[in-house]
């Protein structure tokens, strides 16, 4: 199915996409319809049961588009020379939200496959796509050094990544919000102020500069 979709432009492929992950983003799986789909994206239906055989095909796909385009995403685009994983964290989170802006039912579509399936679901699908993803996400080439001996690691990352992404997700709900369109630099900025605050509960004592 993906060889035959590769085919397609990329501007259609993503109408497609984007037109199902809002439809089944905004309704439940039974609610959702193809009908909706196929207008919202400017093509038949006939084209579209040409690529999935049924909507259950059609919803299995983008559960996988979406933690598969993500993640290759990320792995492309991610600097894996940066030590600092407050840097990190901000790298990827900038990464989400280009991902994001290009297919904005992510969002919506992301809740409701967490709604269907459990975390521990989720994390061995992922774990199928790419094994051993957060260790080469979070932990690769990162100065550990630096931070303060009494906090775990794994929490330290924990806490960094709940703040800046749930920052940068408000930020991108209000932009939608307000008909505007998404100003990566205003976010980035804010999100700089959040990780000036998080150096100085999480790092020694001189090694709070941003790298």
């Amino acid at each position: 199915m993906e060889e035959i979709l590769k085919k397609l432009d990329s501007e259609k492929r993503d109408r497609i996409i984007n037109s199902a992950l809002d439809e089944f983003g905004r309704n439940s799986y039974d609610k959702a319809s193809t009908n909706n789909i196929v207008k919202n994206a400017g093509i038949s239906k006939g084209l579209l049961f040409h690529y999935f055989k049924s909507k259950q095909e059609l919803y299995d796909y983008l559960e996988k588009f979406v933690f598969q385009k993500m993640i290759d995403v990320i792995l492309e685009e991610i600097d894996w020379n940066e030590t600092d994983i407050f840097n990190r964290i901000k790298q990827i989170t900038i990464i989400k939200m280009g991902v994001i802006d290009r297919y904005p039912g992510i969002e919506a579509f992301g809740k409701t496959i967490y709604e269907r399936k459990s975390i521990n679901e989720i994390k061995v699908m992922i774990e199928k796509m790419v094994p051993d993803l957060y260790h080469q996400v979070y932990t690769k080439n990162i100065d550990m050094n630096r931070f303060r001996d009494d906090i775990d690691f794994d929490k330290i990352i924990q806490i960094i990544q709940w703040a800046i992404e749930k920052y940068s997700e408000e930020q991108m709900e209000l932009m939608k919000k307000n008909g505007m369109k998404l100003d990566f630099l205003k976010i980035v900025s804010g999100i700089d102020l959040y990780m000036d605050v998080l150096r100085k509960v999480f790092c020694k004592e001189g090694e709070m500069e941003n790298d």
